[in-house]
């Protein structure tokens, strides 16, 4: 009996020592907690574009920018030219038989030009507003302005992209200037009427239009709940606007701008924000960008000051515009950008 208890305690054993070797193997080789892994760092370098040149024509006029600067547009002669900066491709725009194109002006935030053409007849004809789309090199009807006539003059256009609403600055005559508004369904609505209308802005999120009575030195807006009324500023003049719906007002003294304004036009002035502007100057010196920054520049140095940030930025040739996101300027007849400080 001793013995057959002995041979069994030896198989027990024997037993245990098999499984325990089994479930060893087992954690060791499959049931880790850890897991290594061997890596190689890989650097991809990007692919730095060939700086293009752009070649200005010596008669080039009325020279414009997109908002970035991609592109650049001009007359040559009667012809509008489109031109993509990064790598040189040249569109002309040709407008419809009997028509000429008598104002454009790039959207705020893409790539397409708003168009004005007007019948070169001597007969009574309709201005017909247009679209161009410089990255498709597609060019479309917006609508025709069926009050229009062959003494008006289309003077401005304000888009807000994110409306979708235009305001049309229109001469008349002598005496009398209109603003009509054209929404998404291309209907048309006359705003406002004012013998001697100065500067528009529209605001980006409002159907709302802020404009100059010049006769009067005031500012008004076609909401009839804001009035844009300043004490100390007889000669307010308006700049421009960003995408908090903020205006820009400057005051003129003797023909320059020495002082800027900004705020909602649903607080009153005295709330406002005030700039100071180093040297006086003229209101075309003077950039509002969407963001809301200041830029101010100084032919003679060649220098463009943000009021809000305080820094420099240096460019070379003579300026063409100031853009969001860079400045444009001629040098010896080759298109320069530089991006501000």
């Amino acid at each position: 009996m001793s013995r057959i208890l002995k041979h069994m305690t030896v198989w027990i054993c024997i037993s245990l020592a098999v499984q325990f070797g089994v479930l060893y193997y087992i954690n060791k080789n499959y049931l880790k907690t850890e897991t290594y892994f061997q890596t190689k760092k890989i650097e991809v370098k990007a692919l730095k574009k060939s700086e293009i040149t752009i070649n200005i024509p010596s008669d080039a006029e009325q020279i414009k920018a997109s908002y970035d600067g991609n592109y650049i547009s001009y007359y040559q002669g009667e012809v509008l030219k489109v031109v993509n900066t990064l790598n040189g491709q040249e569109k002309s725009v040709v407008p419809a038989e009997g028509n000429k194109i008598s104002l454009y002006q790039w959207l705020p935030d893409r790539h397409r030009i708003i168009l004005a053409e007007k019948p070169t007849s001597s007969y009574k004809g309709n201005i017909e507003l247009k679209y161009y789309d410089s990255s498709k090199d597609v060019k479309d009807n917006i609508e025709k302005l069926t009050w229009s006539d062959k003494q008006s003059e289309i003077q401005d256009i304000e888009v807000s992209p994110i409306t979708n609403l235009m305001f049309v600055k229109v001469k008349r005559n002598s005496e009398r200037n209109d603003t009509y508004e054209v929404n998404a369904m291309n209907e048309v609505n006359k705003i406002t009427t004012v013998s001697n209308l100065g500067n528009i802005k529209i605001l980006p999120h409002e159907d709302e239009l802020i404009y100059e009575d010049a006769d009067n030195h005031t500012i008004e807006t076609t909401n009839k709940d804001h009035s844009i009324i300043f004490k100390d500023v007889p000669n307010p003049t308006i700049l421009g606007c960003d995408n908090n719906d903020n205006i820009y007002i400057g005051s003129v003294t003797n023909g320059k701008i020495d002082k800027i304004y900004y705020g909602s036009p649903q607080d009153h002035t005295d709330q406002w924000q005030v700039l100071n502007v180093s040297e006086p100057c003229d209101a075309n010196d003077i950039y509002v960008s969407e963001a809301g920054e200041v830029y101010v520049n100084s032919n003679l140095k060649g220098q463009i000051q943000s009021l809000k940030g305080n820094k420099i930025t240096s460019y070379s040739g003579n300026l063409l515009q100031m853009t969001d996101k860079v400045v444009i300027s001629n040098e010896n007849g080759k298109l320069q950008k530089t991006i501000y400080k």
